[in-house]
C-alpha cells in the first residue's frame, strides 16, 4: 500500500513485521533512524547469505549479539526467538538528503519534523523490557514519546555514550556508521546493560 507520508509502501508493512517477526515476549526493542532510501534492502528482508549480508546494521547486530551469547543463532529467526524487535523512528523509505536534514534538526533543536508524533512506536516502547535507542532521530522520537526519556541534546558519538539512560533505555550511535571495532564496542556495552537488567 502506498503511504501518503512518503508515496512508497512502508517496508515494515510490506514484510509483515508485526505478524512474522514480532517476538511473543518483547525483551528488547531496537529503534533505528529510517529504512534507507526506496531502493535500500530492508532489515527484515532475509539475505541469501548472512556471511555476505549487505545491510550493515543487521550484520553488526546479528553477528555481535550472537558472539555475546544474546542470540542462539546469528539470523533473523534467532533475533526474534531471543525477544528482539527492530523498528525505525521514521518508517518511510526516504532519500538520504531528506534524512540528513531530519537528523540535523534532531541534533540541533530536538525538532525533527518527521518524529514529532511517533505513535507507531508507543506500544512497543511501553511493552519492551529494554529499549535500545540508536541514533539522533531515534533519540528525538523517543523523547517526544515519553517523559521517561530525557529530552536533551546529546553528542552520541562521544563519551559517555554508548550508555544507559535510566533502567530501560540504552543510547548509542546508529550501527550503520563506523567500523567493526565500533560495532563490537557498542554491542559489548549494550550486552552489559542487558545482562544487568535481566538479573
Amino acid at each position: 500500500m502506498i503511504m501518503d507520508c512518503c508515496n512508497h509502501p512502508h517496508p515494515y508493512d510490506h514484510f509483515d513485521v508485526q505478524g512474522r517477526w514480532r517476538p511473543s515476549q518483547l525483551r528488547c526493542l531496537i529503534i533505528g533512524e529510517n529504512p534507507g532510501s526506496p531502493e535500500s534492502v530492508y532489515f527484515y528482508d532475509p539475505p541469501e547469505s548472512y556471511q555476505r549480508d549487505q545491510v550493515k546494521v543487521r550484520r553488526a547486530l546479528l553477528s555481535n549479539l550472537f558472539e555475546l551469547k544474546l542470540l542462539h543463532a546469528p539470523t533473523l529467526e534467532g533475533f526474534r526467538k531471543a525477544g528482539f524487535l527492530f523498528d525505525h523512528a521514521i518508517r518511510c523509505p526516504l532519500p538520504k538528503e531528506t534524512i540528513d536534514k531530519e537528523r540535523g534538526a534532531a541534533k540541533r533543536s530536538l525538532n525533527a519534523a518527521r518524529v514529532q508524533e511517533p505513535e507507531h512506536l508507543r506500544k512497543a516502547v511501553d511493552r519492551a523490557h529494554i529499549v535500545w535507542v540508536m541514533g539522533h532521530l531515534a533519540c528525538n522520537a523517543v523523547a517526544n514519546l515519553t517523559d521517561a526519556f530525557p529530552r536533551e541534546r546529546r553528542k552520541i558519538s562521544h563519551s559517555p555514550y554508548p550508555c544507559a539512560i535510566d533502567e530501560k533505555f540504552f543510547i548509542s550511535e546508529y550501527l550503520r556508521w563506523g567500523n567493526k571495532e565500533d560495532w563490537t564496542r557498542i554491542c559489548w556495552a549494550f550486552a552489559q546493560f542487558a545482562r544487568l537488567r535481566s538479573d
